[in-house]
């Protein structure tokens, strides 16, 4: 991995996240940059790779912007930059997993690029449901990136809840009292308009 043109490439994807509009001409650019990189790759390029970025190609012209969020656009960005600056088969095999993921949300909801899921977590020990718990995510294409960091939901447990963007996403949990912490559970969250999930804490 080269940590720090990916860690440079979030911070300039981090730019202006408050920025609630994203425009067709964004998602287009985002798109381009797609294809170059995956067309870049060669022969390394899996078949589930190119099919996830021609769906995004097809459906452009009928994607509603306004469902799309600022943060799914970053994401397509992000994945042409990583694939660009450690085209290894680990960053190639985890953008296609990613992109895999909002193409089955989409497929499944039957709708253009975008869409959100809301989701929610009980920490649990045994059968007992966990009170009182921060919960943190992490999109996991974002995991070797120096600089990106975790969120946090912005309610405590039980439920802890938040929308996120469809995607593949670490999930762990806190006792901010204690300082304990979960063991990270991956999570494909997609495909549905809400989801619940059980989350071990020890």
């Amino acid at each position: 991995m080269k940590p720090l043109l990916l860690a440079a490439a979030f911070t300039l994807l981090s730019t202006g996240t408050a920025a609630a509009q994203v425009d067709r001409g964004e998602l287009s650019v985002a798109v381009g940059q797609l294809e170059r990189a995956v067309e870049r790759l060669g022969p390394n390029r899996p078949d589930r790779l190119v099919e996830a970025v021609r769906w995004f190609r097809n459906h452009l012209a009928s994607t509603n912007p306004s469902l799309v969020s600022r943060r799914y656009l970053q994401t397509l960005t992000f994945a042409a930059a990583a694939l660009e600056a450690d085209p290894t088969r680990l960053t190639i095999d985890d953008i296609a997993d990613e992109l895999a993921a909002k193409v089955d949300h989409c497929e499944t909801l039957d709708i253009g690029m975008g869409g959100s899921v809301a989701l929610r977590v009980n920490p649990r020990r045994g059968a007992q449901t966990v009170n009182n718990w921060q919960v943190f995510y992490l999109l996991k294409i974002y995991e070797r990136a120096s600089n990106a960091s975790a969120t946090a939901f912005a309610t405590l447990s039980a439920p802890a809840t938040a929308r996120l963007e469809p995607g593949r996403y670490w999930i762990w949990a806190r006792d901010p009292m204690t300082g304990r912490t979960s063991e990270r559970t991956l999570l494909k969250i997609a495909g549905k308009q809400e989801l619940s999930v059980d989350l071990p804490v020890p």
